[in-house]
């Protein structure tokens, strides 16, 4: 009883003008609302229920990006506190800092998105991949990101013994292979970085970019040209061209890929690869309701 009622107290002190230590929310179309805590002081954990009270701020406020005085205004919390909570949070992903303001950041919309948002990618895809594979006759492959890393979330096989492929569900580097460049290209440079530095640029092959000024040029050709190449950056004798699907603001939902052994598939393919390529997405973006056709 008496490690309860420290509890409770320390609850109470931590909330801010609310001695009944409910967190206040901004409604989109409203004012302040409350929110009780959890009925039971047994199984509920203090510190988690701050931290989904600060998202839940993000979730409800009518502004993106929001200053540490407002989260604590609106959560109700003691300025010390949300400054721990977000920092956590920020360490894991869930937030992302930018100079004095907070945004929710990439693993909110993995959690959001993953399951609902990749079947329907994965439905609106099969037929352009397959058409791909068809054409080419090589290894298509479909790839999102997901724990700093490319994460093969679809892949059609090349029909000749001798192939690349990967396996569905494995992950690869950003910086050595096409789908990597490709969403690495679209995301603010900021946030590139900070994935590069979580991950490493280890060298794959000889051919591996593995300073950030050189990758920037690389990726700054990229956007320019609309499509990315691996190679033999990631695997000696392979070659891989890659384009990004764009949001509608040119954010990247996803990236596709052909790979193929570099005796086959390479430079001489790339104009006729890239323009499929491009038609491809342009597909793929449009059934998934985005409307302003393929980015040239």
């Amino acid at each position: 009883m008496v490690e309860r009622g420290v509890h409770r107290r320390a609850r109470e002190a931590d909330r801010v003008g609310d001695p009944q230590g409910r967190p206040a929310l901004l409604p989109r179309d409203g004012p302040l609302a409350t929110r009780p805590t959890s009925k039971s002081d047994i199984y509920y954990i203090e510190v988690l229920g701050k931290a989904l009270d600060i998202l839940d701020v993000f979730v409800q406020a009518q502004k993106p990006r929001l200053t540490l005085q407002e989260i604590s205004t609106l959560s109700r919390l003691n300025k010390n506190t949300v400054f721990r909570v977000l920092y956590t949070l920020v360490e894991h992903d869930y937030v992302v800092k930018r100079q004095h303001e907070y945004e929710l950041g990439p693993k909110v919309l993995d959690l959001s998105e993953s399951k609902l948002g990749r079947r329907d990618l994965l439905s609106a895809a099969g037929p352009s991949l397959d058409a791909l594979r068809r054409q080419f006759q090589e290894t298509v492959n479909l790839g999102v990101l997901e724990g700093g890393q490319i994460r093969y979330v679809d892949v059609r096989e090349s029909p000749h013994r001798f192939r690349l492929a990967e396996r569905v569900g494995g992950s690869d580097f950003l910086h050595c292979t096409a789908l990597g460049k490709c969403h690495l290209a679209f995301l603010p440079f900021d946030q590139a970085r900070q994935l590069l530095k979580a991950q490493g640029m280890p060298r794959q092959t000889t051919r591996t970019i593995v300073t950030l000024t050189a990758l920037k040029a690389e990726l700054d050709g990229v956007r320019r040209q609309g499509y990315a190449v691996d190679a033999q950056e990631s695997m000696e004798g392979a070659f891989c061209l890659g384009v990004p699907i764009l949001d509608d603001h040119d954010a990247p939902i996803a990236a596709v890929s052909i790979s193929g052994p570099i005796t086959r598939f390479n430079e001489s393919v790339v104009p006729a690869a890239s323009d499929a390529l491009r038609r491809a997405a342009g597909e793929i973006r449009a059934k998934l309701g985005y409307g302003r056709g393929p980015r040239a």
